[in-house]
């Protein structure tokens, strides 16, 4: 006898001749495998046999039935026994994974792209890294709502996945103006910057001196926060008034 830990293959051959084979054809197969006691039936000659594969908590445990007795001591084999721990569900799984693959997409933004566009990209690539950072989440709870839409209490689970999304859509609400003004130039605006209010929580949102509230990107290149007073060209996006460049004005452009 022969079991996949991992693959879920079960093969059986009587003097070197396959007898039985059960190879799961879908991953979700394989899970269902993975988690459900199992018993495979077969025949050779006049007997008939049985395969019984049990989960246990680590491992299998695997019988093979000659009869309805087990081979491993020939006592009568009994009715199939439940796996030692309970069904886990599939969408927790792809829940799972969804949340892997968001985790890595996070890395990849924080740790590679915006780096990058903060240290070589122009404006427009220090917006590009804002608006991928920003769409993660919202992305996130799309693809919960169509898990939610998949389960067995399509119900309750749509409408929590719904209202999760509805609460996410409006924290991220500026995230749509950021992606279009990807597409528009930037607005130009001069500003007397006489330097800022004191810092509030929100370490990208800062006030000018006797002015409005700001925000800047995340990955802007320019230190706003030492810059000297001055006449500055602040570089915003159309739709989003984010900031992605702040340049000092040469006494000539002023």
């Amino acid at each position: 006898m022969d079991h996949g830990y991992w693959s879920a293959r079960r093969v059986v051959r009587v003097d070197g001749v396959e007898v039985l084979r059960v190879e799961p054809r879908s991953f979700r197969e394989r899970i269902d495998l993975w988690q459900s006691s199992t018993e495979h039936v077969f025949g050779i000659d006049t007997h008939r046999l049985a395969l019984r594969v049990r989960p246990g908590l680590l491992t299998y445990e695997i019988e093979l039935v000659v009869d309805g007795r087990s081979l491993s001591d020939g006592l009568p084999a009994g009715p199939l026994r439940p796996p030692a721990h309970g069904r886990y569900s599939y969408t927790w799984f792809k829940v799972g994974v969804a949340g892997a693959v968001f985790f890595v997409y996070q890395l990849i933004v924080l740790g590679l792209f915006g780096p990058i566009a903060r240290a070589f990209g122009g404006p427009r690539w220090v917006l590009a890294a804002e608006v991928a950072m920003d769409l993660a989440i919202p992305v996130l709870a799309v693809v919960l709502v169509i898990l939610a839409w998949q389960t067995d209490r399509r119900g309750r689970n749509v409408t929590v996945a719904l209202a999760f999304l509805a609460l996410i859509l409006f924290a991220f609400r500026g995230t749509a103006a950021e992606a279009a003004d990807l597409a528009l130039p930037f607005d130009e605006e001069s500003v007397a910057f006489a330097g800022w209010q004191p810092a509030p929580m929100d370490m990208r949102r800062v006030t000018f001196v006797g002015g409005p509230e700001v925000e800047f990107a995340n990955f802007v290149k320019v230190r706003f926060r030492r810059l000297e007073p001055g006449a500055y060209l602040l570089l915003r996006g159309h739709f989003s008034r984010l900031i992605v460049d702040m340049q000092a004005l040469s006494a000539g452009s002023r």
